[in-house]
């Protein structure tokens, strides 16, 4: 009696303990492991309010509270090989991110491969397998909310293919494509929530060579390139670049023709938005042309301010500590974005030549500081 009831008791202890499922298998050769399935080791959560837990060998999105929006890779990907899965509850929206950076909306900065209860529904952009808001997929491939689905997407630039549930439903050339051809290369992998209930499971990644090439223009330990015009006060603190007071340019030593530039500015002290980056600059009388510093929280100011060639629905209601500006110019021709967005586009320049990157600051501006300031040379006519 006293054995049964030992091995009763053994076998109930046995039965009680959760049991975390054996990760599907790598998809071959090289493929390392996102997710241990246990915790979320290698994830960046902070700050985790509850809705995003670890159960069953599966990362669960519970939907509420809907902060953090995105978890995120700790370390960046540039091109890779990457396998998910996932399942949706009913009504679901979530994505999967891909290149994410903290400086203005992730689905515009990179590309978000969709993720919605849609199933047997016509494919358009915003369908699951787009790459959201920009390219539908060939066909609609998602299963019913309740079951498993899997994801593969292959990014090796300028080629993103994506396979959902093995149908091949994106092969798209980035650089062929006006808005994804100056999307970011480089960056985190991002889990989202939306609001709904969703499960992912079996992360691989192999990764790829790196293409991508910039020249840094700051090096972040002193003003070594950049030569100052005006009493604005230019430092280096703690790897940015600030400019605290004064009136005056900090101008590039070289000139650029055709390029692309980035750098990220951070817009929580602006007091007002007279400063402003400039490309072409010339001179302190002949400055190119300019683009100004955005507080976004101001964007109606910003929207008069521009005649309404900005309208007021790219100004996304949420604010970033960091933006990202880029200004992209060739021959005739340039195009501003603003923490993603595109915010002004020309293609009748009057001054078409080379010129320096200038940044300006006016005694109404507070502190404004700056990093990855880098440019790359463009190929081709125009951009």
């Amino acid at each position: 009696m006293r054995a049964h009831i030992s091995v009763s008791l053994a076998l109930f202890l046995v039965l009680s303990v959760p049991t975390v499922p054996v990760p599907a298998q790598s998809p071959g050769p090289g493929y390392l492991s996102l997710f241990n399935g246990r915790d979320f080791t290698g994830w960046d959560i902070e700050p985790n309010l509850g809705a995003w837990v670890v159960e069953n060998g599966e990362i669960s999105c519970l939907g509420k509270p809907a902060n953090p929006y995105l978890i995120r890779s700790v370390k960046e990907y540039e091109n890779f090989d990457f396998y998910a899965d996932f399942k949706v509850s009913k009504n679901c929206n979530s994505g999967i991110f891909f290149h994410v950076q903290s400086a203005g909306r992730e689905s515009r900065l990179g590309f978000e491969a969709q993720i919605l209860d849609d199933s047997g529904k016509p494919a358009d952009k915003t369908s699951t397998g787009s790459i959201y808001d920009v390219v539908a997929p060939t066909v609609n491939a998602m299963k019913p909310a309740g079951e498993w689905n899997r994801y593969r997407v292959l990014f090796d630039w300028p080629k993103c293919q994506i396979w959902l549930n093995g149908q091949l439903v994106q092969d798209t050339d980035f650089s062929a494509h006006p808005i994804l051809k100056y999307r970011l290369r480089s960056g985190v992998i991002g889990l989202s929530n939306h609001g709904f209930p969703v499960q992912y499971r079996n992360f691989w990644i192999k990764e790829l060579p790196d293409k991508e090439a910039w020249t840094s223009l700051f090096n972040g330990r002193n003003l070594q390139g950049w030569t100052a015009f005006g009493d604005a006060d230019w430092q280096v603190i703690d790897g940015m670049l600030i400019a605290t007071k004064g009136r005056g340019f900090l101008v590039t030593d070289s000139e650029f023709d055709r390029f692309q530039f980035q750098a990220l500015a951070e817009n929580d002290t602006l007091r007002s938005r007279s400063g402003c980056f400039f490309y072409r600059w010339k001179s302190v009388d002949d400055p190119g042309y300019s683009v100004d510093f955005y507080d976004f929280p101001k964007a109606a100011a910003t929207t008069k301010q521009y005649r309404g060639n900005i309208p007021e629905r790219v100004i996304p209601p949420w604010k970033y500590p960091w933006l990202l500006y880029q200004i992209i110019s060739a021959d005739r021709e340039s195009e501003i974005r603003v923490g993603g967005y595109t915010t002004s586009a020309n293609s009748l320049l009057g001054k078409v030549r080379p010129g320096k990157i200038a940044i300006y600051h006016s005694p109404e501006d507070g502190i404004i500081r700056f990093r990855q300031i880098r440019i790359q040379q463009l190929e081709g006519k125009g951009i």
